[in-house]
């Protein structure tokens, strides 16, 4: 299992992009949060098996309409203590 701080730079917020990307990592099995950011960036904490998360990301990249720009991907050693993948308000 492997955690990754992602943060998502494009047309990523007013789109759908967090319902999208919990739906996408509910169907990986993958565990953790996404949250808007005010600087208008989406910043994703996950956790799963390597290749589900490279998934998640190619599915994401592929919505019809977001927009990613660039993605700043950091695997981390913080502990995520989620049974699901969750919206944070």
């Amino acid at each position: 299992m492997k955690t990754y701080h992602l943060i998502f730079k494009g047309r990523v917020q007013g789109v759908g992009f967090r319902y999208t990307s919990k739906m996408i990592a509910d169907k990986l099995k993958l565990v953790g949060t996404v949250k808007n950011l005010s600087n208008g960036d989406v910043e994703v904490y996950v956790k799963g098996e390597e290749t589900n998360i490279e998934k998640f990301i190619e599915e994401i990249k592929n919505q019809r309409f977001i927009r990613i720009d660039s993605i700043d991907k950091n695997e981390v050693n913080k502990s995520i203590d989620c049974l699901s993948f969750n919206i944070v308000h």
